[in-house]
């Protein structure tokens, strides 16, 4: 009994832990929504191909998954050179790359 109170407890714990970065998500998803609507960013699929097309990362794997930050106005896009994750942060309203890791 002390085993499933502790499990149920953790649980709890986990799910109220997640509930704010859902919430935080959903803002963001619903900024960039909004942004594009109104004509201020580059739309996703758009600025994939682009940075696909450019060297280096035309020879890399793009891994889907795109995360977006919306305070910064800057998506995630991660590739795979080789056995290498290599992350590229791209500005939503212009396409530049303005950072790469590694």
């Amino acid at each position: 009994m002390f085993r499933t109170l502790t499990l149920s407890l953790g649980s709890a714990l986990l799910l109220s832990a997640a509930a704010p970065a859902v919430a935080r998500g959903d803002r963001d998803h619903e900024h960039l929504r909004q942004a594009a609507a109104e004509g201020q960013v580059v739309p996703l699929g758009k600025l994939i191909a682009e940075v696909r097309a450019r060297p280096p990362y035309s020879d890399m794997t793009y891994l889907g998954g795109p995360q977006f930050d919306a305070g910064r106005m800057i998506y995630k896009l991660k590739f795979m050179d080789g056995s290498q994750v290599v992350v590229v942060y791209v500005d939503a309203r212009t396409g530049r790359i303005v950072g790469r890791n590694p």
